[in-house]
């Protein structure tokens, strides 16, 4: 590109028909002029090209850390919601395994305490019906022994029962009825007493 300098310092040669010099070097004086305030403009220009350049240069950086940064966000809130859920159905299963489990177990703990209380009432009926039955041999025994009889010897008596004794309080209960009962049949005993007397008070009078 040609600079200020270049035309300030360029030479013509001269000929006979040619242009007045000073017409000339006033104008290259002018064009010069205007030609560097052009190129310093240019200059500015190239310069605050080269400035917007790097600027859009770090912003395209800051836009692709922005856009990086963004993304592994992304991918971490993906990652989080992931494993959240992921951990979540664990507890869930867990959770439902667990609950399994312990229903499993409360039914064997029912199933067992069952079959223990049917168990112990079979066992309880046993011995119930096994006491039952003892007793029944026992009353057997009482009754056939209570039947035997003392075979009879001649020139001796027959072995008579002895009664049992009967307690103090039954016995008073007894004498109380005995008495009771005399009172009431003695105005039924005087009575034939009288008629037998009735006859014999008639026959004095005859």
């Amino acid at each position: 590109m040609i600079t200020p300098m270049d035309i300030h310092n360029k030479t013509f040669s001269k000929g006979l028909r040619g242009y007045s010099e000073e017409e000339v070097n006033d104008f290259l004086r002018q064009i010069v002029a205007d030609y560097e305030q052009i190129y310093r403009e240019h200059r500015e220009m190239e310069e605050q090209m080269d400035q917007m350049k790097t600027k859009l240069a770090n912003y395209e950086k800051i836009s692709e850390t922005m856009t990086n940064t963004l993304q592994l966000a992304k991918d971490t809130a993906e990652n989080v919601k992931k494993n959240a859920k992921r951990n979540a159905e664990i507890l869930i299963a867990n959770a439902h395994a667990e609950g399994d489990r312990q229903i499993r177990e409360a039914e064997e703990s029912r199933r067992r305490l069952v079959e223990n209380m049917i168990r112990t009432e079979g066992n309880m009926k046993n011995y119930v019906g096994k006491i039952r039955k003892e007793l029944q041999l026992a009353l057997a025994a009482i009754d056939a022994l209570d039947r035997i009889e003392a075979p009879k010897i001649a020139g001796y008596p027959p072995v008579e029962e002895k009664k049992e004794e009967t307690p103090a309080v039954e016995t008073e209960e007894t004498a109380e009825t005995a008495e009771t009962a005399e009172t009431a049949e003695a105005p039924e005993e005087a009575a034939p007493a009288e008629e037998a007397s009735a006859p014999e008070a008639e026959e004095q009078k005859e």
